[in-house]
């Protein structure tokens, strides 16, 4: 099998073992020989035992008559039946006469297992695939978008005798992988790799190498009136990564396959199957960061804030939960009492920005048990259950104001004591205590240890009426910045200086205030537009003034995600500061009637709480 073991070595993934691992697997595969027409697996067929890698020919995947991937030699398939355990979901045949290498399943479990980049190499053919995408609702609207509308790189062109080192300076600074050369025939392509494997493996000076040397010619392209649909399956005919767009054949940008694979990840119910699907802190590392530069995307694409910040929430639950399941593993010990994690602040009323960290607690019923100690296993739990965060790529939260910290994890007794505590003595440090839990709810486990808490804390309430104006207290006490003559008044010294924060002076007020003035009434809910809602149809707010509030809020969530995007995709750290002189001169007016809105808003607390006893 020596043709078998060079040849896996000069293919991906295999190409990343090593070479003991490589010639054992040699040893093991199986050879099949097929004839031209002739079908390797069936569409609904019972699950694959093995996967398939072409060594020499062509097969075509179909379904329903339709083609959807053109494979070659060296590329592998069978995958996505084998790492779901679920029926095929396409017919596999053969166009020519073709050599086939299988790779039985439990061997290709154990490198999955084995070797990140094997396994990160097929989950992402798996997270690309068209047939998860097929599954929902929204595949039609994916596959017929025309790549006039979708966001292609841009083209960057030199002339056929620039040397190589200029081309290589030219994508450092753009931050691109290749660059297009223009060849007295039209186009060709100069890549990363072409300049590793053609320049700097040979030895030879990138000084004396003109790009006409190395440029891969001619290139495939597509039309900008053409669906994404035609695009994938153009660059899987062709076994290519790269299509130039052209518009009445002229260029107009470059689409790789990494932006398809963004495109289809914005199905969130993909993502939600994936996350729930994964085995591994690597898988969910490799999706979280997937999430992360998508979010950013459709933030910059105008998304509405509140369903933006609902679907951030969403698939921030979904990670939460998947990494339970993680951190129980690792201790091989589940809990013999009910509990619960719950995620506090804007995680807990769904509106999350980009700037994130953890805010989560914890609840458990502490049963008198001779043989399980809650509160210990509960510790060794929250140490596990952080580290995995931490892995997938959550950030710590500065306050340490999560489970790993005794004082956010207790049992159901200790917190409604706790709770009790804060609402009898509203001194300062349990009003800040009050501020990070009390929009809590459940991510993780029994919902009744949840809702019970929230009765108790409405009881008691109900029973300290005069904790209500301290409260409030956190609504007022930071003012909009604007100044007496309307100009906004922004930082001026210091890193953020031109800046105004419009977390302290804008969100908080209308967040703080919201959550007071429904919590005085009863409500449940969590999230400021349905609190508003609430306080609407309870005659707090009238039907106008609650809509004024609630689009307020709506635009300063979408201009901090906005801002917070920008600062991202330049490689700065996202925080909750904008520059005046950056927004355009209707946002400017809009955030000065925002700001103007919030302090009537402060100035109606002032009133109803008589909160000038506080001076």
């Amino acid at each position: 099998m020596l043709d078998a073991e060079r040849f896996l070595s000069e293919i991906e993934p295999f190409k990343y073992l090593d070479s003991k691992d490589i010639k054992n697997l040699a040893y093991s595969l199986l050879v099949d020989y097929r004839k031209k027409g002739e079908v390797i697996f069936e569409h609904g067929s019972k699950p694959l035992d093995f996967l398939y890698i072409l060594r020499k020919g062509g097969v075509v995947l179909e379904k329903g008559g339709e083609v959807l991937e053109y494979l070659h030699e060296g590329e592998s398939f069978g995958f996505v039946s084998l790492m779901t355990s679920e029926p095929p979901t396409s017919t596999a045949k053969t166009v020519e006469d073709s050599v086939l290498f299988l790779l039985n399943k439990k061997l290709f479990n154990q490198l999955l297992s084995k070797s990140e980049p094997f396994r990160e190499f097929y989950v992402r053919k798996l997270a690309r695939r068209l047939q998860e995408a097929k599954r929902t609702k929204t595949h039609e609207q994916y596959t017929s978008l025309v790549l006039e509308d979708i966001n292609l790189r841009p083209l960057i062109v030199l002339d056929w005798s620039e040397s190589v080192d200029k081309a290589v300076k030219e994508m450092v600074s753009k931050d691109s992988t290749f660059i297009l050369v223009r060849l007295k025939d039209g186009l060709g392509i100069v890549t990363e790799r072409d300049v590793l494997k053609k320049v700097i493996a040979k030895g030879l000076n990138p000084l004396e190498v003109r790009l006409e040397e190395v440029a891969s010619y001619p290139l495939v392209s597509i039309e900008s009136s053409s669906q994404l649909y035609d695009a994938i399956l153009l660059m899987a005919k062709h076994g290519i990564r790269k299509l130039l767009v052209t518009k009445g054949g002229t260029p107009v940008g470059i689409l790789e396959d990494r932006d398809i694979i963004a495109y289809e990840s914005k199905n969130a119910v993909v993502l939600i199957k994936e996350i729930d699907k994964a085995r591994t802190v690597e898988d969910l590392r490799y999706i979280y960061n997937l999430v992360r530069g998508q979010t950013i995307d459709l933030v910059l694409q105008g998304t509405d804030p509140e369903r933006l910040s609902a679907y951030i929430s969403e698939l921030n639950d979904r990670f939460m939960k998947r990494a339970v399941y993680l951190a129980m593993s690792r201790l091989g010990e589940e809990p013999l009492v009910p509990f619960s994690i719950m995620v506090l602040g804007s995680e807990g009323r769904r509106e999350q920005s980009l700037k994130t960290d953890q805010d989560n607690a914890l609840i458990y019923e502490d049963y008198p048990m001779l043989d399980f100690n809650p509160k210990e296993y509960f510790q060794r739990f929250s140490e596990v259950y952080i580290d995995v965060l931490l892995e997938i790529g959550f950030p710590p939260c500065p306050g340490k104001v999560m489970v790993s910290n005794p004082f956010w994890r207790r049992s159901s007794h200790e917190w409604e004591m706790a709770i009790k505590s804060w609402i009898e003595k509203p001194q300062p440090e349990n009003m800040l205590n009050v501020a990070i839990f009390f929009d809590f709810r459940n991510v993780f486990g029994d919902q009744t240890l949840v809702d019970r808490l929230w009765y108790h804390i409405l009881q008691r309430l109900k029973e300290n009426p005069g904790f209500f104006p301290f409260l409030a207290l956190d609504a007022v006490r930071f003012k909009p910045p604007l100044g007496f003559f309307k100009d906004f008044v922004v930082e001026r010294s210091g890193e953020h200086r031109g800046e105004l924060d419009i977390k302290k002076g804008g969100i908080f007020p209308l967040t703080q205030g919201v959550r007071a003035l429904s919590l005085e009434h009863g409500i449940g809910e969590r999230s400021t537009f349905k609190r508003i809602e609430e306080l609407q149809k309870l005659g707090v707010f009238s039907k106008e003034y609650g809509k004024d509030l609630s689009e307020a809020y709506r635009f300063l969530m979408g201009l901090r995600l906005r801002v917070q995007a920008e600062k991202i995709r330049d490689g700065k750290e996202a925080d909750n500061y904008v520059n005046p002189n950056n927004l355009s001169k209707a946002e400017k007016g809009m955030l000065k009637d925002v700001f103007r809105l919030i302090r009537e808003f402060q100035d109606m607390l002032y009133e109803r709480y008589s909160l000038h006893v506080f001076g």
